[in-house]
This record gives C-alpha cells, sequence and structure tokens, in this order.
C-alpha cells in the first residue's frame, strides 16, 4: 500500500513537472516591470526561453547584458535559478514565477516588490529576411500615432516626435535570439520585426493587445 502511495505521488509530481514545462515552452519578451504601488517601468529588456525544463536567457548591453545564461534544472520546480555557483562578482539571478498563462508570464525576484511581465513570441514572426536599418529614415505609423525615426547608429536614433532640446537622441538595440529580430528603444516597449515587403517594414508589439506597426523608408 505504501509503495503504491509512493508511484502515485512520484506520478503527479511527473506529470506537475511536464505541464509546467508545456505552459512554458517557447519564447518570451520582456514588456515591462510593474511595482506593488503601481509604478510601471519600460522597457524590460531580456529574452526567456524554455526547454528541455530549463531556461535560457538573453539581455541586452543596457540590461542583464548580451551573454547568453541558462538555469539550473526545473524539475518539479517553477523557481528560475541561473547562478547557483554565485559569488560576488556574479551575483544570484533567481526567480519565482507569479503566474504563467498562454501569453503572460510574470516572474519576480523574491523580497522584491516589482514583478516582471513577459509576453510569448509567436513562432509565425520569425524571419530570415535580411533588413537594414542604420543609417537610414522611416515614416512609423500605428493605429493611434505617426512619427518619423532616423536609425542614426547601431545605439542611437532621432525621433521627429521628440522635442526634448536636451534629449535629441535615444538609445536602442537590435537584439536576435531565437530566430525572432528585435528592437529594444530606451523608454519604450520592445518592438519584434516580422517582414519587410519592398520599402516597408511590418513590426508587432504586445501591450494590451497585439498592436500592429508599419515602418517605410523615405530618400
Amino acid at each position: 500500500m505504501r509503495k503504491t502511495a509512493t508511484i502515485s505521488l512520484i506520478l503527479v509530481l511527473f506529470l506537475s513537472a511536464c505541464k509546467t514545462d508545456k505552459n512554458l515552452k517557447g519564447t518570451w519578451i520582456g514588456e515591462y516591470s510593474k511595482s506593488e504601488n503601481g509604478t510601471i517601468v519600460f522597457p524590460e529588456r531580456n529574452l526567456l526561453t524554455f526547454k528541455n525544463n530549463k531556461c535560457y536567457s538573453k539581455g541586452s548591453k543596457y540590461d542583464y547584458g548580451t551573454e547568453l545564461r541558462e538555469s539550473k534544472n526545473m524539475y518539479f520546480s517553477n523557481d528560475i535559478i541561473f547562478n547557483e555557483d554565485y559569488s560576488e562578482e556574479n551575483p544570484l539571478e533567481y526567480y519565482e514565477i507569479v503566474k504563467a498563462e498562454n501569453d503572460s508570464l510574470v516572474i519576480k525576484i523574491p523580497n522584491n516588490e516589482f514583478q516582471h511581465v513577459y509576453r510569448k513570441l509567436p513562432e509565425s514572426a520569425k524571419h530570415k529576411q535580411t533588413i537594414k536599418l542604420i543609417g537610414k529614415k522611416f515614416f512609423w505609423e500605428n493605429r493611434k500615432f505617426q512619427d518619423t525615426i532616423y536609425f542614426k547608429t547601431d545605439s542611437t536614433l532621432v525621433r521627429e516626435s521628440n522635442k526634448h532640446p536636451d534629449y535629441k537622441t535615444s538609445s536602442w538595440e537590435r537584439i536576435n535570439f531565437e530566430g525572432y529580430d528585435i528592437i529594444f528603444m530606451d523608454g519604450d516597449v520592445p518592438y519584434l520585426i516580422e517582414k519587410q515587403n519592398g520599402k516597408t517594414i511590418n513590426l508587432i508589439t504586445f501591450h494590451k493587445t497585439d498592436v500592429e506597426h508599419t515602418m517605410t523608408e523615405l530618400e
């Protein structure tokens, strides 16, 4: 009887682990962080991929770093621990999974008031095109907003809508991860490049509901 109960418990734990892996499987993009008092901070420049019961992560040169990080095995656990053998030079990176739904993942550092919100990236958004941005100017448009944006260098851009005299340029970074082509811009949500048709580039963001954007190259 005791042996049967033990086997049943092991089976339940195994199925639970498989379910967790299935729920998380895929690639997630950081969107924003929010505190307990409602403060929201954009952007959350980080990417997570869950496969083989591990988490693989890559950030930006501004946040988290561009080196690929691999977590310890996540069997029977909803904790993400990247550097178990941490040191003063390499501090502990440890998260608890607060919520995991079909298209939304929320994680947090234990004893920290901020929660980090991620969105799941669709497989259909991967592309293999060579899309050039640096040194080009584009007319940017979505259903609520229009702008002109100039990718001056590989790290600075100029937006016509930016009228602040002390901040004429903004920082940006382009990340390729697991087949996805992503733009992080300072103080903004992340943009996923879907494809290019002629002089027009299609992008998508995931805040609230999916929002489609186009950038059309200007002469």
